[in-house]
């Protein structure tokens, strides 16, 4: 299973859900599922979302999804502060570009 946790206006997909509250949705693993897969099952488009993650990493849509995964969907106005350049390396994830922070 992958534990997928909604965050601000994504909390609608789940009924009565509350902010003050984890929000979180369970989704069964198939091998080989990616990061869209995981938002197309939600009846997401890539439109909806803000910066998203996949165990603590920066997600991207092509990114392969691990059984018990722990997804995080922030919604589109919720997205890393100054664009989480440090962390994209300016069109890069933290994966695709070893970033030197000191």
């Amino acid at each position: 299973m992958i534990q997928v946790h909604l965050y601000g206006q994504l909390r609608r997909l789940v009924e009565n859900s509350h902010a003050c509250e984890d929000t979180v949705i369970e989704i069964p693993y198939k091998e080989g599922m990616t990061f869209r897969d995981i938002v197309r099952y939600l009846g997401l488009d890539e439109k909806d979302l803000g910066d998203c993650f996949i165990d603590g990493m920066l997600a991207k849509m092509d990114d392969t999804v691990q059984d018990d995964a722990r997804i995080g969907l922030f919604p589109y106005n919720m997205v890393l502060l100054c664009g989480g350049q440090h962390l994209k390396g300016h069109g890069y994830t933290q994966r695709d570009h070893e970033v030197d922070y000191y």
